[in-house]
């Protein structure tokens, strides 16, 4: 018993010591003679038992706080506003009163010179595209932006410091740090915030559960951007959805889905077009000739309904006859290797060139469709352009073709061939 009672009052003694320490700070801080305070705060500091007090943790954070937010005291102390910080984290961690009253009734005033200090400083650096540094100073805001807003410190209730958040999540987006960048645009869109500024912060996070094959945030985030911007819906929602199914789901599966689907979007289509005339050469590979020859049409089929869907873009014309085009190269190389005289080399030659011949005018006809819709379209984008100029070389080969094969067999034919040659080769390098 006589034990317990002496360590009582060794813990008493001790305890009473940091009091009087933490006094003797909050003298000078109640008469704003803050380098007075710094120094008794550094002699409660040298004590190893401040650095499980929440009491002078708290005290040394107001202390620093109030140096680094004097403009003729910071230069001194160039250091204070971070340790004022590194201070209110340790206090945090050490306050078992999990609504800081204590910080409510003391600490708000550092609290508020850190985060302004931090915000103002993340601006400046975001002005200057200082990625690295801008999101430093943002995170700090944001940490302490989200302590005022989740403990209704602030003179309006709030369950996130919305700015400060989309702030840090820009910054960390243009500094690479995608996990960051994810974090922090997630608190975001939770509050299911909305508004044309904001589009781009659900795109972002789609784009990265895309990469990540994460179904279950996509499907969650892909339910808030439709909620939120139900007039995307259709063209851009849509066209996430369908990407990420083409990304998870075998080429089997995409062929099965692709056949049984019915009335879809032109970018739904286009999707699953992008799809069929992507498949890697290591997969198409394990496929024999006339898989790959299905799966190619599939595209140029499925960029053609796109086209049909929406027949003023040109690039889905394009992209439908280019396919084809692809195709009949293939087989025109086939064509010259069924080299011989014999009736069942001929027959073969001649079936690969009726296969060619419609392939040929059905690539034609897409090709002229993306030629005309495309060349009287101003302005027009990069895409457009390079569509544009393709197309009139590749019509002017089909051309050249179609009219080769005429020769000494159909004049009025081999004419007409030669005057389509004619006008788009002159073309040629014009876009």
């Amino acid at each position: 018993m006589k034990k317990l009672l002496i360590a009582t009052a060794f813990v008493a003694i001790g305890s009473t010591a940091m009091a009087q320490k933490l006094d003797n700070v909050n003298k000078y801080a109640l008469l704003n003679k803050w380098e007075d305070a710094k120094k008794e705060l550094d002699k409660v500091m040298a004590d190893p038992k401040a650095a499980t007090n929440p009491e002078a943790q708290l005290l040394a954070a107001r202390v620093d706080a109030e140096l680094g937010a004097d403009s003729s005291l910071k230069a001194k102390y160039p250091t204070a506003l971070d340790d004022a910080y590194a201070a209110l984290l340790k206090y945090r961690a050490l306050d078992k009163d999990t609504s800081y009253k204590n910080l409510k009734e003391n600490g708000l005033r550092a609290v508020s010179i850190i985060y302004a200090n931090n915000f103002n400083n993340g601006r400046k650096y975001f002005n200057e595209s200082k990625w690295d540094d801008a999101f430093h100073e943002f995170r700090v805001a944001e940490d302490l932006g989200d302590l005022i807003s989740k403990h209704n410190f602030g003179t309006t209730k709030q369950n996130i410091d919305t700015f400060t958040v989309i702030y840090a999540g820009y910054a960390a987006q243009n500094a690479k740090k995608t996990d960051s960048a994810v974090y922090y645009y997630k608190k975001f869109a939770d509050e299911k915030i909305g508004g044309k500024d904001f589009v781009d912060i659900y795109r972002y996070l789609l784009n990265n559960y895309l990469d990540t094959k994460n179904e279950a945030e996509f499907k969650k985030y892909l339910a808030i951007a439709k909620q939120l911007y139900p007039d995307q819906t259709e063209k851009l929602w849509s066209a996430y959805e369908m990407e990420f199914n083409t990304k998870n789901s075998s080429l089997d599966d995409m062929i099965k889905q692709y056949k049984g689907a019915t009335g879809l979007t032109a970018q739904q289509y286009a999707t699953y077009g992008e799809y069929f005339a992507n498949v890697p050469k290591e997969e198409l590979s394990k496929l024999d000739s006339t898989k790959q020859i299905e799966i190619k049409n599939l595209g140029s089929e499925a960029f053609e309904k796109a086209f049909n869907a929406d027949n003023n873009n040109g690039v889905f014309a394009f992209n439908a006859g280019v396919l084809l085009y692809s195709q009949f190269n293939v087989l025109e190389d086939k064509f010259y290797s069924l080299r011989g005289e014999s009736a069942a080399l001929k027959a073969q030659r001649a079936d690969v060139e009726k296969q060619q011949i419609a392939m040929a005018d059905k690539s034609i006809d897409l090709m002229e469709k993306a030629y005309n819709i495309l060349k009287a379209k101003s302005p027009r984008e990069k895409v457009e352009t390079s569509c544009l100029s393709k197309s009139v070389d590749f019509l002017a080969n089909l051309y050249m073709w179609k009219r080769d094969k005429a020769r000494g067999k159909n004049p009025a034919e081999y004419d007409k061939n030669d005057a389509k040659y004619k006008q788009f080769d002159a073309e040629h390098g014009k876009y």
